[in-house]
């Protein structure tokens, strides 16, 4: 290893070798009192740290740490996180729930093995970075002293060979790519060592995809700075993936991220939308890469705004300005230096890398629901092994939607895979479903419910047995599906089993339990799946009165943690109950391999006219519809199941314009509505943090109608209030 030389202990910056300060200085040879006998400071040093070591309990001087820790067991209660007190945990849990406590509650409870140790990886090296950058650095080498002309002569970062042709990206030597280069050769050498190993692994299949579009190949030490090619990484910001996309990004970008699936680690779907990403950052600064990869750190808006601000798109510019936070400033000239020494790693001393096979699979289509042991003993592999090749699954299951999924298998198994599969029964493909912790629950109750081991479950959710669990969170179940666990396959009728006592998933996601053998098949609420599309204007409590659904489970259907932060384009998936009449006929003349769930341009139920014809003909009271805040045409047709053609001519309307508190007439026989009896009050105690609007979403009702009911003139609550909800 070669590190730069500099003068010891000194307290001045890094000083790179082409400068003339590099020059080594005379270090002054330490003065000895002449009343102080050689070995007497070292002497008292032993003496002194004898005595510490002594005074340390018996406990500590063995290195066993856990006589004082403490294990709540696997039947402690679950923790209500809004009042429970925080609990002192041990030094051996600490680094596992360090970084995952930045990031999300409970995700530690998802995340695997791997995923953890690249987060934990991850946030190691950041560290490192920030306590490098503008230190003075190790002491110099042995040969500093033996030969400090030559040592101080030699060029170790090779800036005369740098040839910016061989690159396909803009190359710039300063002060700035230098010092990162220093980073990468020095302290950060062990990680940059580990990033080739993996880089073998994934930038054959970034370069095909990269090629396809005529992009630079040299792209692909974004994803190094990024992620150190690992798909498992995560930040404290909560970014994942190779490719680092926020949950909000990725999103936008066309990337499922929700309870079941994060696209954001699956290495193909991640890479095609860096490449979206990355096309239009180029187009928005004129062909700009350096802006580019500053606004795929920083943000276009910030970066735009700060162009404008120093009027100049020189990026050297900017940062000599201070114009960026510190991260981005130092993200650009970090992926130059990343790529430079990439081009030329022996070089730079990087020698005898193990360096990881291909990532090579082949892929399969099978439907959805299905569990992951399942599918892993059909392919011959482990269920860890499976996941490896499908990492952006988060649960033990596949979702339950699109009815038709790709997964991916060793390569050269799909003959295997395809014959094993056929063998499953379509009851015994799905093995596992979801629970929710409520208040009072525990690891052993929750395991005795439902007649598994508690080691089952918490080796499927990856924690710890005897780790406490929250209210709230979601685990995933261990079942038999002989034991009468019943899950709804996606744009199908759910079936009723004939026998069994098991715990049964309704299609809102709740479980029931009981037998189920006196149930005839009819006796199940069939259900079927659409697919709707979010348009400008949308709330999600809208959608829930437009599908006739909660606003609970829609965010549960589709991973939405904060109702708020939904987008135009979004799709969500709405689970529905089928028409009476309609589901058996139309499941019978739907031809084999069909789908009643898709996207919908207008955003409206896949449900379609057959099903709509096989309805009832008797009008449905109330014949009319009042008009709340959020409504549209066309949301009210498609919940009324009528065409919104027949809405317009009921109603004369030419255009699409309706007002708040319009009435509408939605039945064709528009019959005299009987009067409705009196409508139920609910008492709701305001909380902390509550708002009207927050109260009114969950209990689907408009802010207008809460005021109304209480007397409010403003939207002033306070904790305590009590308010009353009608309907």
């Amino acid at each position: 290893m070669v590190i730069l030389p500099r003068p010891m202990r000194s307290p001045a910056p890094l000083v790179l070798p082409d400068s003339p300060a590099a020059a080594p200085q005379p270090v002054p040879r330490p003065q000895r009192s002449p009343r102080t006998h050689p070995g007497a400071g070292f002497g008292l040093l032993v003496l002194c740290a004898l005595a510490v070591w002594l005074s340390l309990p018996a406990a500590a001087r063995a290195g066993d740490a856990s006589a004082a820790a403490g294990d709540p067991g696997e039947d402690a209660p679950a923790i209500d996180q809004a009042v429970a007190p925080e609990a002192p945990v041990n030094s051996a849990s600490e680094k596992e729930a360090s970084i995952w406590d930045f990031i999300e509650p409970g995700a530690a409870a998802t995340a695997t093995p791997s995923v953890k140790q690249a987060a934990q990886e991850l946030a190691t090296e950041r560290l490192g970075e920030l306590s490098d950058l503008g230190s003075p650095g190790g002491e110099p080498p042995v040969e500093y002293y033996l030969d400090p002309v030559g040592t101080t002569n030699k060029d170790p970062l090779h800036l005369d060979t740098i040839d910016p042709s061989e690159f396909d990206i803009p190359i710039i030597v300063n002060d700035a790519v230098k010092q990162w280069m220093v980073y990468f050769l020095g302290r950060g050498r062990p990680y940059y060592a580990r990033y080739l190993e993996r880089s073998s692994k994934w930038r054959p299949l970034m370069y095909r995809q990269i090629d396809a579009r005529g992009m630079p190949r040299d792209l692909v030490y974004l994803s190094m700075i990024e992620s150190g090619y690992s798909p498992g990484a995560v930040s404290y910001a909560a970014a994942s993936g190779l490719w680092q996309f926020m949950p909000a990004t990725g999103r936008q970008y066309k990337l499922r991220v929700d309870w079941w699936a994060d696209d954001r680690r699956d290495p193909e779907a991640s890479t095609r939308a860096a490449l979206d990403y990355l096309s239009y950052l180029h187009k928005m600064f004129a062909g700009d890469w350096l802006l580019a990869w500053a606004s795929y750190n920083g943000g276009e808006g910030r970066v735009m705004g700060v162009t404008r601000r120093y009027g100049t798109t020189d990026f050297w510019k900017i940062k000599s300005l201070h114009g960026l936070h510190t991260e981005t400033e130092n993200y650009v000239p970090k992926l130059i230096a990343a790529a430079i020494i990439g081009h030329h790693p022996e070089r730079y001393g990087f020698v005898g890398i193990r360096y990881q096979p291909e990532f090579s699979f082949d892929t399969v289509d099978v439907p959805a629901s299905v569990g992951v042991d399942v599918l892993a003993r059909c392919a011959g592999t482990t269920e860890e092994g499976f996941l490896e090749l499908n990492p952006k699954l988060r649960r033990w299951a596949l979702p339950p939607d699109p009815e038709v999924q790709q997964v991916r298998i060793p390569k050269g198994r799909a003959d295997v895979f395809n014959a094993e599969f056929a063998k499953v029964p379509a009851e015994e493909r799905l093995t596992y479903i979801q629970h929710t912790v409520r208040k009072g629950e525990s690891m052993g109750s929750i395991a005795k419910k439902y007649s598994v081991a508690s080691a089952d479950i918490a080796r499927i959710n990856h924690i710890a047995s005897s780790a406490r669990i929250s209210v709230g969170m979601d685990l995933i179940i261990p079942t038999s599906p002989r034991a009468g666990a019943e899950v709804p396959m996606p744009s199908a009728p759910t079936t009723t089993p004939t026998s069994g006592s098991g715990p049964v998933l309704r299609p809102d996601g709740s479980t029931r339990s009981g037998s189920t053998a006196s149930l005839p098949a009819s006796a199940a609420a069939p259900t079927v799946v659409v697919t709707y599309k979010v348009r400008s204007g949308d709330t999600l409590a809208a959608i829930a009165r437009a599908q006739g659904v909660s606003v609970d489970n829609l965010k549960a259907w589709n991973g939405i943690k904060n109702e708020n932060q939904i987008y135009a384009g979004q799709r969500l998936t709405v689970r529905k109950a089928a028409p009476a009449a309609a589901s058996g006929a139309a499941a019978a003349a739907r031809p084999a391999g069909s789908s009643t769930a898709g996207p919908s341009a207008s955003g409206s139920s896949a449900a379609g006219p057959a099903a709509s014809a096989a309805e009832p003909k008797a009008p449905v009271a109330p014949t009319t519809y009042t008009v709340r805040s959020g409504d549209t045409l066309s949301e009210i047709a498609s919940s009324k199941h009528v065409s919104l053609d027949d809405l317009k001519a009921w109603n004369k309307i030419s255009g699409s314009t309706i007002v708040v508190g319009q009435k509408l007439i939605v039945s064709k026989s528009a019959a005299p509505v009987p009067v409705a009896p009196a409508a139920k009050v609910t008492v709701y105690a305001v909380r902390k943090g509550d708002t009207l609007g927050g109260i009114a979403d969950r209990y689907n009702c408009t802010i207008s109608e809460l005021k109304s009911w209480n007397g409010l003139s403003g939207s002033t609550i306070y904790p305590g209030q009590k308010l009353k909800i009608k309907g």
